[in-house]
């Protein structure tokens, strides 16, 4: 195996055991901090680096800081603040670049089977490609945001309502600090991807072990 490959283990490792000490030993104070200071801290970073509008992700930063105080907002109100930001954050976190690298290829072989069909619609066999690679990583990406908001954001309001870890759904929270990861990855260049993503993830660790001392 390779280091890097045995690196990136040790990183998941450590995330998910932190993340079971969390949710044994910690309180939903702690996880409603976390989630404040730093896994919504990352999507933000992400949103701005690329441009985008960060209001939906900064209210519920907002509210994650409220309750780690004490504040417990009600179901409703998780409920629209969770599925708006966590749509913002699963599409941020979707690597569009590497669907889009995919279509791209495909058309282009097709292309080059159907030569006068595509120059007689789209110009150039280029163009045909680029169209359909920024076609289907667009619906892919909203698919992916749409469909993980949605799940994440029913469990988590269910959760953060109770106010209780005990049925806490590991797996979901994992998920979810993850795919801040791979959007504050998504925001860098296409190379460097992989070393964002780990950076991200040790990042994580790092701030998730100084909440469960």
């Amino acid at each position: 195996m390779l280091v890097r490959d045995l690196k990136q283990e040790h990183i998941e490792a450590d995330l998910t055991s932190c993340t079971m000490s969390l949710l044994t030993d910690g309180t939903v104070q702690k996880l409603h901090a976390y989630m404040g200071r730093t896994v919504l801290v990352l999507g933000i970073e992400a949103a701005q680096m690329r441009g985008e509008n960060t209001c939906e992700l900064e209210c519920l930063k907002e509210l994650h800081c409220k309750a780690a105080i004490g504040g417990m907002p009600v179901l409703e109100h998780w409920l629209d603040a969770l599925e708006g930001a966590y749509l913002v954050l699963f599409r941020l976190a979707f690597v569009a670049e590497k669907t889009y690298r995919v279509s791209h290829s495909s058309a282009l072989e097709f292309a080059a089977g159907n030569k006068d069909m595509i120059e007689s619609e789209f110009g150039s066999a280029e163009a045909y490609a680029d169209y359909y690679g920024t076609l289907n990583s667009e619906a892919n990406t909203k698919a992916f945001a749409r469909a993980n908001a949605q799940v994440h954001s029913n469990i988590n309001a269910k959760l953060f309502t109770d106010g209780s870890l005990q049925d806490a759904n590991t797996t979901a929270l994992l998920s979810l600090f993850k795919a801040s990861a791979y959007a504050f990855a998504c925001a860098h260049a296409f190379g460097e991807l992989e070393r964002r993503y780990c950076e991200a993830r040790q990042h994580l660790v790092r701030c998730l072990r100084t909440v469960i001392v």
